[in-house]
């Protein structure tokens, strides 16, 4: 028997048309495939022409141009160490900012995440509550208020801080991007600036060790103040402007109601994490614009080392194994004390 003729390019077919049949099914607007290696693209045509869009994103120029060729809808994504769950939140941000997706859709989501450079996962992702109402033109309309780039860098980080907490914890934030004059007014120190001091090249929030920083210091109470470049202007501020006039959904907290109240009176746009659940929304003029829900399922796509942590209770097999340790030492406590039987009886 000849075994098939497959090959890393090949390999991914049986998934992606998985992925397109359970689209048809879902009644997913489009496929996401999220490539890490090479694809043979041409194979691909007949499986996309099955009624559903597929959309490559990579931030491989040689890829794109290869998508394109093969008559595909590439999305050009920003090269970047980011984990999959970030990734995949930017090209859904990128394909509905150029109409390739309808606000309010369901998409279909093809990526690695158990083995590098194969196609092993299928997630279906739903572009939630508010999203309805963004458009291109909406998106748009934040990157002339706030650089993308700058934003793009700030929903990343809320996006760990809402799905990974800190030491174990939940943990919400609050970022103020943009119009950094009237937000400084318009917010008070609450104490202790963990940024104050550091030159504008030390705190960019484009830095990964910055961002690392915010989210230690997302632990504190304040919101962090961001400009237009990236730079962290501020850290743990209350917001000090009115609520009177504005609406928002039941549930939202505290942090959802000072954004709310800070981007109705400038021209910033905040980025909100939900404590409770680790929702990340996006504000403008008062509102609610972008919400972005957490892929928790991201979680288990980290290694883990198999033995436990200093510190951590034994494992049920460790302690199986403790226990037989114990009673072996017992039973040898016991056969030390008891005489042999032909021992000599002691003298009194």
């Amino acid at each position: 028997m000849t075994p098939p003729n497959t090959s890393k390019g090949t390999a991914a077919l049986p998934i992606l048309s998985i992925a397109s049949g359970s689209a048809q099914r879902l009644g997913a607007s489009a496929v996401l495939v999220m490539p890490e290696g090479p694809l043979e693209w041409d194979l691909l045509r007949p499986v996309a022409n099955h009624g559903t869009g597929f959309l490559i994103a990579s931030s491989s120029a040689r890829q794109l141009e290869a998508v394109r060729k093969a008559g595909l809808v590439a999305i050009e994504l920003e090269p970047s160490e980011a984990a999959i769950a970030e990734r995949i939140t930017l090209a859904l941000i990128e394909a509905v900012a150029n109409d390739h997706v309808k606000a309010g859709a369901r998409v279909v989501v093809v990526y690695s995440a158990f083995e590098a450079e194969a196609l092993d996962s299928i997630s279906v992702i739903r572009l939630g509550e508010h999203l309805e109402r963004l458009s291109a033109r909406d998106l748009r309309a934040l990157e002339t208020s706030v650089p993308f780039d700058t934003l793009k860098a700030v929903v990343d980080t809320a996006v760990e801080i809402g799905r990974e907490g800190r030491e174990g914890k939940a943990v919400g934030s609050l970022i103020v991007v943009g119009d950094v004059r009237n937000v400084l007014t318009r917010t008070r120190p609450l104490g202790f600036d963990p940024f104050k001091g550091y030159k504008r090249k030390e705190r960019n929030v484009r830095d990964l060790r910055v961002r690392e920083a915010i989210k230690e210091i997302a632990q504190m109470d304040g919101a962090f103040v961001v400009a237009r470049d990236g730079t962290v202007e501020a850290a743990c501020r209350l917001v000090d402007a009115p609520v009177a006039g504005l609406t928002l959904s039941k549930g939202l907290g505290t942090r959802h109601w000072a954004a709310a109240a800070i981007t109705s009176v400038t021209k910033a746009i905040a980025v909100v994490v939900s404590q409770s659940n680790g929702t990340v929304r996006i504000f403008q003029d008062g509102e609610v614009i972008l919400r972005i829900a957490p892929m928790r399922h991201a979680r288990a796509m980290k290694w883990q080392d198999a033995e436990s942590e200093p510190g951590e209770p034994p494992r049920p097999r460790e302690r199986d194994r403790e226990r037989d340790k114990e009673k072996s030492a017992k039973a040898a406590e016991k056969a030390a004390e008891k005489p042999p039987e032909n021992a000599p009886p002691k003298s009194a």
